[in-house]
């Protein structure tokens, strides 16, 4: 299946930071210091390589700002398993957390009383302060706003679970950008080369395409890789089992479909990068500021390439030996968060 997943043709092989080891030590730290190792299934994830992860996805980050971006991959990770629990997973339940959390992130407090503060919301109360000592207001409050529409894209998702079908192919992109969390990924490709793309510049068509294909890459080929385990697990968000479902195709037909999709979008974003630099000499953007905007694309194409070299070592997708397993997976995250009642104190 890995074979087949397309991606960009360079850089091949991705380069690979040289913090490597030290950055999985660090990871590995960090969820100890959360709780994980004291349950199976947190050691289990543990195992999961996250600092290799960002080894692959920021290679060219000095070691503080790997460790960050660490911090805030390794913290959504958990969230997007937090979500699926059926204590979280309804269009109500998912809302007050949404809201404690960006309370967290926006201002650098956690609004709850201190007997509902855990460890993992004091780790993120402290790695919001310091990203915002670390980056400029403009750059800040861009990841904010992708936090908040990355933890939108869960609430889409409980709704469509909710109804108990399959979203249609335009619905389902649209959320699966959200869910996916790209643009605050990519955000996090500019933290690490110390560098910003101009909001000017940002906003336009030409930018936000590329942004846009970036992320629909990143998604489906995710959905490639692990569509037996969405299968398994009875979830239809993945390109794979929408497509078959929307076109009453066998899983292969849908996987072969969704290969020639995430061709597309590859070439949609590589036409859109070749469009760069003669756009942004018209705009007369600066040599320099045209050479860090491009290497911002250029850590995209990394970061995805990257995290495709990650999906053949990780642990992260391994289908559960039995249901049983597969249904108390994330349970030891429920210590993490208080429970939504709670959270809405």
């Amino acid at each position: 299946m890995l074979a087949t997943i397309p991606t960009y043709p360079e850089p091949t092989p991705p380069t690979v930071s040289p913090y490597t080891q030290k950055i999985e030590e660090y990871a590995r730290s960090l969820g100890e210091s959360l709780g994980l190792a004291e349950t199976h299934g947190g050691r289990e994830r543990l195992e999961a390589g996250y600092g290799h992860f960002v080894a692959w996805t920021y290679p060219e980050a000095s070691f503080r700002d790997l460790c960050l971006c660490a911090e805030w991959l390794f913290f959504t990770f958990i969230l997007d398993d937090l979500h699926t629990l059926k204590v979280y997973d309804t269009p109500g339940a998912w809302a007050p957390v949404h809201r404690r959390l960006m309370d967290i992130i926006n201002t650098g407090k956690d609004p709850a009383p201190e007997r509902e503060q855990t460890p993992f919301t004091q780790a993120l109360t402290d790695l919001s302060v310091r990203t915002g000592e670390r980056l400029s207001p403009t750059l800040r409050g861009r990841l904010n706003r992708h936090l908040d529409l990355f933890f939108q894209g869960f609430a889409e998702e409980s709704e469509n679970r909710f109804r108990g079908t399959p979203p249609g192919m335009d619905s389902f992109t649209q959320t699966r950008r959200l869910s996916v969390g790209m643009e605050f990924g990519f955000d996090l490709v500019e933290l690490s080369l110390d560098t910003e793309v101009p909001e000017d510049i940002y906003e336009t068509s030409l930018f936000r395409e590329i942004i846009e294909a970036a992320s629909d890459v990143v998604a489906w080929q995710n959905d490639l890789h692990s569509v037996h385990l969405d299968n398994k697990r009875g979830d239809f968000h993945n390109v794979v089992i929408v497509m078959q479902h929307a076109a009453e195709l066998s899983l292969q037909e849908a996987i072969q479909r969704a290969v020639a999709k995430v061709q597309r979008r590859v070439s949609d974003f590589l036409a859109a990068e070749e469009r760069l630099l003669p756009f942004l000499k018209s705009r007369g953007v600066p040599a320099r500021v045209r050479e860090q905007i491009l290497k911002v694309t250029a850590g995209m194409r990394q970061w995805t390439n990257g995290c495709l070299e990650w999906y053949g070592k990780t642990t992260r997708y391994t289908i559960p030996a039995t249901s049983g397993e597969s249904d108390q997976q994330h349970a030891h995250l429920q210590m993490l968060l208080p429970s939504p009642e709670h959270a809405s104190a």
